[in-house]
């Protein structure tokens, strides 16, 4: 038996020694080729590939193991051995502990750090390591996280804070929000339901650019960049027609920001007014009390960007439109709001431009014109008065270009 166990060793160890070792993801590939050999020997020959120190329980003196692998990861190998022994293993520092399971359990050397993090903020990061440390405190003055844990979950910490803390990237959004009057386009001979509409054409290749002075049904399609390179839109026509729109006062631009915010970190932007109204009531014991509220309107648009890695940003928009069109209430003390909301996702390439529409309003308004005295006689004053309704109708865009910035 002596024999077969000195030539199945001697064939682990030249099978080590000769087998292949390239770094792949920092790791050594290892082929080890072992029948009825003891663990402690196995173990004593990947500590010498890898590096490290393993330290084993008396439980590991006898176990044999007879394993076959070929171009294995270091650390995987280490994994596979120590399993198919019937034991498990715990990493702390460059050393590994390799026992029973319910021995490695049983945390020992308990002791006070303070991780100090650079980037990540010290609140957020608390959740997510409480179910590795025994106890995790933040401090909000400092920024630090004061952590109690073993040397193994410390190490298991450590790895976790270094992939969470980490410069975060930020972006910036330039936005432009256009109010368009839709009376009057037809009168400057722009059809809005085409332009706006969205087309996407499929050609066999890139169409041939056409001249400055063509029409925008001449124009040349440009690739809307996506991941397919044989679709194509026009996208000059949208923007020539707001640009004369804006020109012949048709068109006007209610807000133009550049604003940078953390990458998935939610921007606000808020172009309009803070009405304060008060609301009376009695409490319980039947005294009169008064509270002021607070009503937002005009045009709010949240954007919520996040960095793809392929060169992509996706963006979630949720833009909201709101206008006080009366009061209600038993002392009409109350704002009666109308609004237009809507919620979209986009994916688009860094530094592209993209565009939401289609917010459209319709506002009434009555202008009342009398003659001085004889219109305020009432049931005859209305013979002496001109009331005129006028509907206006509007469409909102929002364009949105996000472009990362470091």
């Amino acid at each position: 038996m002596r024999t077969v166990h000195t030539i199945a060793l001697g064939m682990l160890i030249l099978a080590l020694l000769w087998a292949p070792a390239m770094a792949q993801e920092e790791q050594n590939l290892v082929s080890v080729d072992a029948t009825q050999t003891p663990l402690v020997e196995v173990l004593r020959i990947l500590a010498e590939k890898s590096g490290l120190n393993i330290v084993t329980s008396p439980d590991a003196e006898d176990k044999q193991i007879s394993i076959h692998l070929v171009r294995t990861p270091l650390e995987e190998a280490l994994n596979l051995v120590v399993r198919a022994a019937g034991l498990g293993y715990e990493r702390v520092g460059n050393s590994i502990l390799v026992a029973l399971p319910e021995d490695l359990e049983e945390e020992t050397g308990l002791s006070t750090h303070v991780v100090d993090l650079k980037y990540a903020d010290a609140s957020e990061i608390e959740p997510l390591i409480k179910g590795i440390a025994e106890s995790v405190t933040s401090d909000k003055r400092t920024g630090k996280l004061v952590i109690v844990a073993s040397p193994g979950m410390l190490e298991e910490i450590r790895l976790v804070i270094d992939a969470l803390d980490v410069p975060p990237v930020q972006i910036l959004l330039e936005t432009e929000v256009v109010e368009v009057s839709t009376d009057d386009l037809m009168e400057l001979g722009i059809d809005w339901s085409r332009i706006t509409k969205q087309t996407v054409i499929v050609t066999e290749q890139q169409p041939e650019p056409s001249g400055p002075n063509e029409l925008p049904d001449e124009m040349a399609y440009g690739n809307v960049g996506l991941d397919n390179d044989n679709i194509y839109r026009q996208t000059k026509a949208l923007e020539i027609a707001l640009d004369y729109l804006e020109t012949n006062g048709k068109a006007r631009i209610l807000s133009q920001s550049k604003l940078a915010t953390l990458n998935n970190t939610k921007a606000e932007i808020h172009i309009g007014d803070v009405i304060p109204y008060t609301v009376t009531g009695y409490t319980t014991t039947g005294v009169l009390e008064l509270n002021v509220e607070k009503e937002r309107v005009g045009v709010e648009v949240d954007v919520t960007p996040r960095v793809s890695g392929d060169g992509h940003i996706t963006a979630i928009v949720e833009p909201n439109v709101s206008s006080i069109v009366g009061w209600v209430g038993p002392n009409g003390e109350i704002p009666w709001t109308k609004e237009r909301r809507a919620s979209t996702q986009v994916r688009v390439k860094d530094g592209q431009t993209f565009m939401i529409a289609g917010l459209l309003s319709e506002d009434e308004t009555r202008n009342v014109q009398k003659v001085p005295i004889l219109g305020d006689i009432p049931l005859l004053g209305y013979l002496f008065q001109h009331v005129r309704t006028q509907i206006k109708h509007s469409d909102l865009i929002i364009k949105i270009t996000p472009t990362v910035i470091g």
